[in-house]
């Protein structure tokens, strides 16, 4: 079996990749022969973490003012509620095409989060009625176009102003309708915009965000995610949509840089803006410590059900975080552009008696398991850890995924290619 070349330490496949090979009970015994391009006798090295931090006041805080930020990748993606009518509207522009589509789109439930729309699926255009008063040909910047001439057409850069709890949000959005069969008719909305800052701490600067929910259908303004990372790191894409290491579901009560914070936020409006404003309260939790072996682990998140999130960096070694029973959400191994994760790798219990240990990371091992099925050969590809559990790669390469072949003695009986999913 081999693959495509890849990093050292990691492979292209994801986890639960089958491969289905149909051979005669006849030519048993099998070879199964595996190279997939990857020798791993040791992963990466890893930098240890700080493990002590310096007595702070607990009454400390910070205040960080984020600012509105746009990105070309999508954040998060959420149907859109609509509501279609037959007629015409008063007001719209000229229509030649017939394959013509009108109705509104459910924000909230709210009278002032419904905007009407008109989408020309012939001709692949997009009007909104961006300041809802049922007009649709006074809106210059609310006609958008799509290269598809098909039944699924995406708009990009999609202004708006969305109405919440706490004032109007902007925000930057890619919709996507889309239209299969008559009087059937979906909507998603995909994020493009956030709020960030960056938040210096006991010298050491963070990249630091809020993913508000926007796109439910709520009248509700709660950040949804939190970004932080290392403030060099605030270029890289961060593919939340996929998965990735620099967010976590939003908390108010966070563990990062050896430190715990209590988080409190508000937005308001000055002006015709919305600010967005964030308070760190440093907090003196007991602390406890938990010896990590394993190589090459670039975040630990780890969770509490009292909401606390633990974000450990590049542990090594024994490392402090507050006392509590955690869940260990997510393992994440990154070389280079290359990231692995292990979800749901069970619970660790931190105390202040004695430490506790977490086995992690790799180096980390290919593994095809076999089994019959009838008069088939069923192969399963995992990638697994030094903790036994199998790692995944959250954006996997399905243009090259892993090869197999099967000999008997120097025949080859079957070649083939695993499957992602």
């Amino acid at each position: 079996m081999r693959g495509a070349s890849v990093p050292q330490a990691f492979v292209r496949p994801n986890l639960r990749h089958a491969g289905r090979i149909t051979v005669r009970q006849a030519v048993l015994p099998l070879v199964i022969v595996a190279s997939l391009g990857l020798g791993i006798p040791a992963l990466f090295s890893s930098r240890a973490a700080t493990t002590d931090a310096a007595p702070a006041s607990p009454a400390a805080t910070y205040t960080a003012d984020l600012k509105y930020l746009e990105t070309d990748e999508v954040l998060m993606s959420r149907p859109v509620g609509i509501k279609l009518q037959p007629a015409p509207f008063q007001k719209e522009p000229a229509l030649p095409g017939q394959n013509v589509v009108r109705g509104s789109l459910l924000w909230g439930p709210r009278v002032e989060q419904v905007m009407s729309f008109i989408w020309d699926k012939g001709r692949g255009r997009l009007f909104l009625d961006l300041n809802r008063n049922r007009d649709l040909t006074d809106d210059p910047k609310g006609i958008f176009d799509s290269a598809s001439r098909e039944g699924n057409q995406t708009f990009d850069n999609v202004h708006l102003v969305l109405p919440t709890a706490t004032g109007d949000r902007p925000a930057r959005l890619q919709l996507q309708f889309n239209s299969y069969q008559a009087g059937n008719v979906s909507v998603y909305a995909g994020l493009c915009s956030y709020w960030q800052a960056r938040v210096s701490l006991h010298g050491t600067d963070w990249h630091f965000g809020l993913v508000e929910s926007l796109l439910e259908n709520k009248f509700s303004a709660a950040p949804e995610y939190l970004l932080l990372r290392p403030w060099t790191e605030r270029q890289r894409p961060f593919n939340l949509i996929t998965s990735t290491p620099d967010f976590c579901g939003f908390t108010t009560n966070v563990f990062f840089g050896n430190r715990a914070y209590g988080l409190d936020w508000r937005c308001y409006a000055q002006g015709n803006s919305a600010k967005y404003q964030v308070t760190f309260k440093e907090q003196a939790p007991r602390l406890g410590e938990l010896h990590v072996t394993g190589a090459g682990v670039h975040r630990l998140i780890l969770t509490t059900g009292r909401g606390l999130t633990a974000l450990l960096d590049r542990p090594q070694g024994t490392v402090k975080l507050p006392v509590g029973s955690y869940s260990l959400d997510e393992i994440w191994l990154r070389q280079g552009e290359t990231e692995v994760l292990r979800l749901n790798a069970g619970r660790v219990t931190v105390d202040e008696q004695r430490p506790a240990n977490l086995v992690a990371g790799g180096p980390l091992t290919n593994s095809v398991g076999v089994r019959s099925q009838g008069d088939s050969l069923l192969l399963n590809y995992r990638l697994l850890g030094v903790d036994g559990g199998a790692y995944k790669f959250p954006r996997p390469d399905y243009k090259h995924p892993p090869e197999f072949a099967v000999f008997r003695g120097t025949n080859r009986l079957a070649t083939g290619k695993f499957q992602y999913g």
